[in-house]
C-alpha cells in the first residue's frame, strides 16, 4: 500500500473519531439503557475523541518501522468508519419504521403554523406520510447494508451521500436541534471521506470512460453549442415570463 502523509493520517483519524463518537452518542440518547449506561457511553466517546490525538502519530511511527502494521492500522480505521456510518444511519432508518421519528405531540401540532418552529413544521410535514418515511428508511437501510460489503460499499456510500446531503440541508435550513444537525453533518463528512478514497475510479467512470450514448455527427459543433445554451436559458426565460405576466 502506498505511503500516506501525516496530514492524511490526521484527517482519517479525525473522521474515524467523529463517526464513532456520534454513534455512541446516538446509542446513549433517550431513555436509560441498561446495556450502555451514561458513564460507559461517555467513556467510549472519550476514547473515540482521544484516538484522534494519538493514532495519527502511532500510525506514522508504524509506517516508518513496520509497513505491514501501518497497512493494518489503515484497514482497521477504514473499516471502523464504514461500520460506524452504516450502523448510525441504519439506526435512524429503523427509528422511522418504529414511529420514533417524525412524531409531534398533539398539543404542539394543534398550534397555528406561524407559531411553530422550523423543526416542528419539518417533523409534522414528513410525519404526514408514513409511507414516505418508510421509503427514506429503506434507502438508509439499503445503503447501510451495502457499506458493509467490499464490492458494494462505494455504491452504498454514493446512495447514502445523496440522501444525507438532503437531510443535512433540511437540518441546517429548518433549524433542527443541535443533536440531529451534528449527526447529519458528521455522517455526511464520513461518506465524503469514503467516496474520495476511490476518487480515481469515480473520475475514470464519470469523465474518462467511453459513453454508450451515440453522438449526432451530422450536426455542427456550433449548432450543438447553441442548442446546449438554449437548453439552459429557455427554462429561465419561460419561468421569468410566467412570473412577470
Amino acid at each position: 500500500m502506498k505511503k500516506r502523509s501525516l496530514l492524511y493520517k490526521i484527517i482519517t483519524c479525525i473522521v474515524a473519531g467523529l463517526v464513532t463518537a456520534a454513534l455512541w452518542l446516538l446509542i446513549g440518547r433517550g431513555a436509560a439503557n441498561p446495556l450502555f449506561p451514561k458513564p460507559i457511553i461517555f467513556t467510549l466517546v472519550g476514547i473515540s475523541i482521544s484516538g484522534i490525538l494519538v493514532l495519527p502519530f502511532i500510525w506514522q511511527y508504524l509506517q516508518k518501522n513496520n509497513a505491514a502494521a501501518a497497512d493494518k492500522t489503515y484497514a482497521w480505521l477504514y473499516a471502523i468508519i464504514r461500520y460506524a456510518v452504516a450502523l448510525d444511519i441504519s439506526i435512524f432508518g429503523w427509528k422511522k419504521f418504529f414511529h420514533l421519528q417524525f412524531i409531534v405531540a398533539d398539543n404542539i401540532a394543534s398550534l397555528p403554523m406561524n407559531q411553530q418552529s422550523g423543526e416542528v413544521l419539518t417533523w409534522f410535514y414528513f410525519g404526514h406520510s408514513y409511507t414516505f418515511g418508510c421509503i427514506v428508511a429503506s434507502l438508509q437501510l439499503l445503503g447501510g447494508a451495502m457499506l458493509l460489503f467490499r464490492k458494494t460499499w462505494l455504491l452504498g456510500a454514493i446512495v447514502l451521500f445523496t440522501l444525507m446531503l438532503n437531510i443535512m440541508s433540511v437540518d441546517i435550513f429548518y433549524q433542527m436541534n443541535a443533536g440531529a444537525l451534528s449527526q447529519s453533518v458528521i455522517m455526511t463528512i464520513g461518506l465524503i471521506f469514503l467516496i474520495l478514497i476511490d476518487y480515481d475510479r469515480l473520475a475514470e467512470f464519470f469523465f474518462k470512460a467511453q459513453s454508450n450514448i451515440l453522438s449526432i455527427n451530422s450536426v455542427r459543433l456550433s449548432t450543438k453549442t447553441i442548442l446546449r445554451i438554449a437548453g439552459i436559458l429557455l427554462p429561465v426565460l419561460y419561468t421569468w415570463y410566467q412570473a412577470t405576466h
